[in-house]
C-alpha cells in the first residue's frame, strides 16, 4: 500500500537542505554588496552598521584600503619581495601629457608625477598641484641676510668698533648699502639652493621609475607619469585602464 506523505526525518532533510541553500544564497548576495577595492580580512570593517550606507553597512574608506596596502607592503618588505611602486605609462606629445594629467586630476588621483626631457608649460596646473613654498623661503632668506647686514653694521659701528671722526654720525646707512644689498643675495642665494635641494629630496642617486626599460626616454623624446600605489584611488585593473584610455603607451608596474 502506498503511503500518502514521507516519513518525518525525510521532510526534516529537506527543509534542512532548503535553509542551505538559502544561507549560501544569502552569503553570495553579501559578497556581491561588498565595495569595488575591497580587501579580504577587512569583513569586521565592512560589517559595521552605518546609517548612509547600503544595506545598514559601512563601505570601506579609502583611508582603510591605503592602510590595508601598508601592512601588505611590509608584509612582502619582511619576506624579501619586491614592493610594487607605480603604474608607468608614457606619452609622444607634450600635449597628449598634458591631456592625460588633466584626465587623472579629473579622476580624484593626487598621487602621480610626470617625467619630462624639458618643461611643459602649465603642466602643474593640469596636474593640480600646489604652488611650490620655494619663493617665500627665498623671501624670508633674503629679509634674514638684510636684517643681518643691518644688525652687523650697526653692532660694529656703535659698539665693537667704533669710528669718531669729526662730526660724523657714527652708523650712517648710506656708506654700507653695498653691505645690506651682498648679504641679501647671499642669504637668499643659499636659501634657494638648499631649500631646492630638500623639496626636491636631493640627491636621489636611484628612484623606481628608473627600473622602467623605456625610461632614459625621459631625457630625449618620451613623456611619462607614474601613478603611485599609495594613491588612495589606485586600483591596478581600473589605473591601468584609465592609463590605456588616455592613450598612455608602454604601461607597466615598476617596483621599489
Amino acid at each position: 500500500m502506498q503511503r500518502d506523505s514521507d516519513p518525518p526525518s525525510h521532510k526534516r532533510s529537506e527543509e534542512a537542505a532548503s535553509a542551505e541553500e538559502a544561507r549560501d544564497s544569502a552569503r553570495a548576495g553579501a559578497a556581491d554588496d561588498k565595495p569595488q577595492g575591497f580587501v579580504p580580512g577587512d569583513e569586521a570593517e565592512y560589517d559595521k552598521p552605518h546609517e548612509e550606507g547600503p544595506h545598514g553597512k559601512a563601505l570601506l574608506t579609502s583611508e582603510r584600503q591605503v592602510e590595508r596596502r601598508h601592512e601588505q607592503d611590509a608584509a612582502l618588505e619582511a619576506s624579501g619581495e619586491q614592493i610594487p611602486y607605480a603604474l608607468m605609462g608614457y606619452f609622444t606629445t607634450p600635449a597628449d601629457i598634458y591631456h592625460a594629467c588633466e584626465a587623472l586630476r579629473d579622476a580624484g588621483y593626487s598621487r602621480f608625477d610626470a617625467h619630462t626631457p624639458f618643461p611643459v608649460h602649465g603642466l602643474e596646473k593640469a596636474m593640480g598641484l600646489k604652488p611650490s613654498p620655494l619663493p617665500w623661503l627665498v623671501l624670508t632668506g633674503g629679509v634674514t641676510g638684510l636684517v643681518s647686514a643691518v644688525l652687523l653694521a650697526w653692532y660694529t659701528q656703535l659698539y665693537d668698533y667704533p669710528l669718531i671722526i669729526s662730526g660724523k654720525p657714527s652708523f650712517s646707512y648710506q656708506a654700507f648699502i653695498p653691505i645690506f644689498f651682498e648679504l641679501t643675495v647671499l642669504f637668499a642665494a643659499l636659501t634657494c639652493f638648499f631649500g631646492l635641494f630638500v623639496l626636491g629630496r636631493l640627491p636621489s642617486f636611484f628612484h623606481p621609475t628608473m627600473t622602467h626599460p623605456s625610461f632614459p626616454r625621459a631625457t630625449d623624446d618620451a613623456f611619462f607619469i607614474s601613478v603611485e600605489v599609495t594613491d588612495p584611488k589606485f586600483d591596478a585593473t581600473e589605473t591601468r585602464n584609465l592609463l590605456q584610455r588616455i592613450g598612455a603607451q608602454g604601461i607597466r608596474e615598476v617596483s621599489s
